[in-house]
């Protein structure tokens, strides 16, 4: 759980301010923070300080009450200390927030050129803002609207154009008065249509009475022929004739029962062509049990049987051509001598170096190491950390500010063949170094 400093560290304690700048003597300061002296060990070495309780109480108290500020108010407190303050600050003073309105503001809050006062509950009049009911009066909702001057007034429009309706079209129409009206003319006139010529026709109740009257035979006479001989009875006809059907041409056909059909044709006797005698020829069984499949076969010879021996293939990945050969074991391979071995020549004793910023040299025949650098120290990082270890001892040191401000020395007894310990005489600096070792 987040804790709210409503009440600073050592509010009440004994407690010490902290000085901003560097020390002379190398007590703690916010600057430098807590040195060397304080690494020291408290038996052996006098210069060692001790971390004194009223300066930490200080620190603390300091810490807790600027996070205290900000989590009550929101913002820190405007303080005389904290001057000039930059543009755009943000600071709490006097039950009221402020913006920095300038650079290099000295000037308490206060409303003017100088701050701006930051409030939650302002209002549109103080920012110069119409109001709602402002707004309503003096603007239209948000819409689709048509620029002035690209549409008619209402008013404009009456006056041009008739209310909207069912109309006939545009064109040339008699005048009224001029024409008869529909139900006028369906009243004089009947619907356009096929009709008889005007003519002498019988009425419907004139026909119906001819259709009733009942029909008289004796007003039909039926005349016999001179001869019947043209004329046949319905037996002889059914006598004479076979019924209408789909019947063969007429021919000399077979009696049915005395000849085979197409199927029962197909089904005894094989297509007519030129065959072996029977037995002359082997079946098609008898073909595949003696002979094998027409193929590319070799010649007829002494064969070894299948995996009795090497194919090509397998000989070439298996033995190597025939030769006078070392026997193994007795040479090197082309890689082990390479890697045993360097070119024929004329050679001495290799010298070996890294030309980095941060570089070495060896010299092959004395085995003397040069190394060199530079690096940025402050007060947490003040080691040099050697690009090499010296094997056996380190002879000498040299270090020199780039700068050319201070005087950088080395503790001899922190430091060893990997490392170096520096002495700082500031919170940083850019140093070059160059060492001798074996």
């Amino acid at each position: 759980m987040t804790t709210i400093f409503k009440t600073p560290f050592a509010t009440q304690g004994d407690k010490a301010s902290i000085p901003v700048e560097i020390q002379p003597d190398g007590s703690v300061s916010y600057t430098q923070g807590y040195g060397y002296d304080y690494e020291r060990d408290q038996v052996t070495d006098p210069a060692a300080k001790d971390i004194e309780r009223e300066k930490m109480n200080g620190i603390f108290h300091d810490i807790t009450e600027a996070i205290g500020e900000i989590q009550r108010f929101g913002f820190p407190k405007w303080d005389e200390a904290g001057k000039p303050y930059a543009i755009r600050t943000i600071v709490y003073h006097k039950n009221k927030v402020w913006q920095s309105k300038v650079e290099n503001n000295n000037i308490e809050p206060v409303a003017g050129n100088a701050w701006a006062e930051l409030k939650a509950d302002i209002t549109a009049n103080e920012v110069g803002a119409y109001n709602k009911a402002e707004a309503d009066k003096r603007f239209q909702p948000l819409g689709n609207y048509t620029p002035s001057g690209y549409s008619y007034s209402k008013a404009e429009t009456d006056t041009k154009y008739q209310p909207k309706g069912n109309y006939a079209p545009a064109g040339n129409y008699a005048n009224k008065g001029d024409s008869y009206t529909k139900t006028e003319s369906d009243g004089r006139y009947q619907a356009k249509g096929s009709y008889q010529p005007s003519g002498d026709y019988a009425t419907n109740s004139a026909l119906n009475s001819g259709l009733n009257n009942k029909f008289d035979k004796g007003n039909v006479a039926q005349n016999t022929g001179t001869s019947t001989v043209h004329v046949m009875s319905q037996k002889a006809s059914t006598d004479a004739f076979q019924p209408k059907g789909n019947y063969q041409p007429k021919g000399n056909y077979a009696l049915v029962g005395a000849s085979y059909t197409k199927t029962e044709s197909d089904g005894r006797y094989q297509a007519k062509g030129s065959y072996a005698t029977a037995g002359s020829s082997y079946t098609k069984a008898e073909s595949d049990g003696r002979y094998q499949g027409k193929g590319n076969y070799q010649p007829a010879g002494n064969y070894a049987l299948v995996g009795a021996s090497y194919t090509k293939a397998e000989s070439d990945g298996k033995y190597q051509p025939k030769g006078s050969y070392q026997a193994s074991g007795y040479s090197y391979s082309k890689s082990e001598s390479d890697g045993k071995y360097q070119p024929k020549g004329n050679y001495g004793a290799k010298n070996t170096a890294n030309k980095a910023d941060n570089g070495w040299h060896k010299c092959a025949d004395t085995g003397v190491i040069t190394q060199w650098g530079t690096k940025k120290i402050t007060y947490s990082d003040n080691y040099i950390n050697l690009p090499i270890s010296f094997p056996n001892k380190m002879f000498s040191i040299s270090i020199i500010d780039g700068a050319g401000k201070h005087s950088v020395g080395f503790n001899k007894s922190k430091s060893n063949n990997t490392k170096i310990f520096t002495e700082m005489p500031a919170p940083e600096i850019l140093i070059y170094w160059f060492a001798i070792g074996y």
